[in-house]
């Protein structure tokens, strides 16, 4: 049997063909020829490494041998005999095939093959073999990637589910995706290792299981930068190395996980066994994402949480009596829901020129001991009261003016409500105050700073009647448009969010930001509103079209419909204020109409104005009456928040608001000129 290529496949003389077969054994791509039978006539160096068979176990057999002994599967054989036969029957000139010639090593391989007729007229069937052993791999995984971005996503997306529902289900689904028994979410606080949710039967690693710090894998992962890997821990990390001796768990991957620009803790699975292969880039890329939405949902989490926890302060507050009442209640409240242990309550004494302190927390005097009334000028809470200002001081120590440099703190918020006193927190550690909590201590300022002036005022009243009723009304209305008004962009800021992080697209970026400044802006507006200015701060011109498509594009309604006539026109108005007015009649819309409500928004023909319309249920004629008259808001059938805080809007600019009888749907006029009598 001729174990070499026949010479005229390869040339026509010994010269060309020992030159040929040089080349042939020289490439790393695998090599055969078989003649029309099926017998092996040549093979290379390159195709017995592949197949991990001798030369001359190949040459004068046939590929039969292969599936006998196991290296390729019958069904995969069964589809190479089909196309070598189509290929010697010229059915076809070539074809390319991809299939496992090892199920041990998963190895994979391109196999071409095409008809050669030598210069006799006979025919051979020559094949290329290559090893894509490695581009299968990361198809395959980069297709695990995507099934499990998709599954992570339908959790992620699901209002139904609460944080740890989805935390779960999200644990659940890296197990599977990684082919790992152990996934948990922990928080770390204080050197200690807190297991907050779990799944497998891991004992150390159930919810509620702590450990210190020190002997826990998570803590390579906190001190690195980037997520860490252990295929094999044992050899990583030693076998006396106290993380191992606690777990005994044989390979780990976990991710730090960043509430804001603080660590929470760390997002992880694991296994008590070693792991075949090393982690790849793919799944690190996985992991790297679950630890963002963990923080991204803990962060979302703790703000509506802090909003839930303004509103029932406000409630609370109705009931306050006297400052004293109110500095307790605040203290209560931030320690409760805000947890700043440290925090106390001053009141300026405007006869003294002192400020004096009023409510503290236990933690606050163990910490710096009982609180002192500071004369002017004795500590840096002065200038945030002078100037009305909130400060956050993140470092005390490099800080001149601190009114005891002896104390542990080491940062501290000042608040000032307006000229009745201050709120502090502090903490014993550098940038402990992130921007949510910023944040809520700002609105929670508004709220207290109304609820003192309503106390004050009622305090120099001989009557407890109408007045007080006003100021609590007005109290509660704020505190209810902080929780209402905030959706639209806060919306809008998640949706966007969850685009980005998806596409990594920066314009989606810029949306994201574009909301949060949004936000701020109309926080800045309520607080306003809350000391007593109900009037639009910034009157410009402005397009409407723009501002109509941008207070859409906050709604959560995507089978909803907006018509509006372009142009719209120009307007005279505070951006931001203009905004408020068109999110919350886009909302009540769709809150009355239903998710494919379709809502119209088209100027006045008569005079200087617009409306806005939608085809929902409308109103009665009670309500429209009510509304008109700016009637009580627990008499509008639930229309009260949104629909107060437009009429809020419309006073402030000096315009008029209408709601006329119509056949169908609820419609709204609003007229900018000079306002009648």
């Amino acid at each position: 049997m001729d174990t070499g290529p026949h010479n005229d496949a390869l040339g026509d003389n010994g010269e060309s063909t020992s030159r040929y077969r040089s080349i042939i054994e020289a490439v790393r791509d695998g090599v055969f020829v078989v003649n029309l039978d099926g017998t092996i006539t040549y093979v290379n160096d390159s195709l017995c490494s592949l197949t991990g068979r001798e030369r001359n176990e190949l040459v004068g057999n046939t590929f039969d041998t292969l599936v006998e002994s196991g290296l390729v599967e019958s069904a995969e054989f069964d589809r190479f005999v089909t196309i070598i036969n189509s290929i010697a029957d010229g059915e076809i000139q070539d074809e390319i095939l991809t299939f496992e010639i090892d199920q041990e090593t998963e190895q994979m391989v391109d196999v071409r093959v095409s008809k050669h007729i030598r210069d006799d007229g006979t025919d051979d069937i020559i094949g290329v073999v290559r090893d894509v052993t490695e581009r299968e791999r990361r198809a395959r995984a980069a297709e695990q990637k995507q099934e499990v971005l998709a599954k992570l996503y339908q959790v992620g997306a699901d209002d139904a589910f609460t944080f740890d529902q989805k935390a779960e289900r999200i644990l659940s689904i890296g197990c599977e995706y990684l082919d790992l028994p152990f996934g948990f979410l922990s928080r770390i606080e204080e050197d200690t290792q807190e297991i907050v949710h779990a799944v497998g039967e891991h004992t150390l690693l159930q919810p509620d299981e702590t450990a210190p710090l020190e002997q826990s894998y998570c803590r390579k992962t906190i001190q690195s930068d980037d997520l860490v890997g252990m295929q094999d821990a044992r050899a990583e990390l030693g076998d006396d190395d106290p993380a191992y001796e606690l777990f005994d768990l044989g390979c780990y991957i976990g991710t730090k996980v960043m509430v804001g620009e603080n660590l929470y803790g760390t997002f992880c699975f694991a296994a008590p066994h070693d792991r075949e292969r090393e982690f790849n880039a793919s799944e690190r890329e996985v992991i790297k994402l679950l630890g963002q939405w963990a923080g991204y949902e803990l962060e979302r989490q703790r703000f509506e949480e802090r909003l839930e926890g303004l509103h029932g302060t406000a409630q609370r507050l109705l009931t306050a009596e006297t400052t004293t009442d109110v500095a307790k209640i605040t203290i209560e409240m931030i320690v409760d829901s805000f947890d700043l242990p440290v925090s106390a309550f001053w009141e300026y004494d405007a006869t003294a020129d002192v400020l004096r302190p009023v409510a503290e927390t236990d933690e606050a005097v163990r910490v710096v001991g009982e609180a002192p009334t500071f004369e002017r000028g004795d500590a840096l809470l002065w200038e945030s009261f002078d100037s009305g200002d909130i400060r956050n001081y993140e470092d005390l120590t490099e800080r001149s003016g601190t009114f005891n440099p002896e104390t542990p703190l080491q940062s501290e918020v000042y608040i000032p409500c307006g000229n009745h006193g201050i709120i502090t927190c502090a903490a014993t550690e550098p940038r402990a105050f992130d921007e949510i909590d910023v944040e809520s201590l700002r609105l929670l300022e508004a709220l207290v700073t109304e609820a003192i002036t309503a106390v004050k005022r009622e305090e120099q009243l001989a009557e407890r009647g109408e007045a007080l009723q006003r100021q609590n009304d007005r109290l509660e209305e704020f505190a209810d448009v902080v929780a209402h008004d905030l959706r639209n962009p806060m919306t809008g800021a998640v949706g966007f969010l969850e685009i980005a992080r998806k596409t990594n697209e920066s314009q989606h970026f810029d949306r994201v930001e574009q909301s949060l400044e949004r936000m701020e802006e109309l926080i800045d507006e309520l607080l306003m509103i809350a000391r007593g200015d109900r009037q639009a701060v910034n009157i410009r011109t402005h397009q409407l079209q723009p501002i109509v498509e941008e207070a859409w594009s906050y709604t959560d309604a995507p089978k909803a419909t907006l018509f509006a006539d372009d142009p719209l026109g120009e307007i005279q108005a505070d951006e931001t204020r203009l905004l408020q007015l068109f999110g919350n009649l886009f909302r009540n819309s769709i809150e009355h109409g239903g998710d494919d409500v379709t809502v119209e928004v088209g100027p006045l023909a008569d005079e200087g104005g617009f409306y806005v319309a939608d085809d929902g249920p409308g109103f009665s004629d009670k309500q429209r009456t009510e509304i008109e008259a700016l009637g009580d808001t627990d008499e509008m059938s639930g229309f009260g928040v949104g629909l107060m805080s437009v009429i809020d809007v419309v006073e402030a600019h000096g315009w008029d608001l209408t709601v006329p009888a119509t056949d169908r749907g609820a419609r709204i006029e609003i007229r900018t000129g000079e306002r009648s009598e």
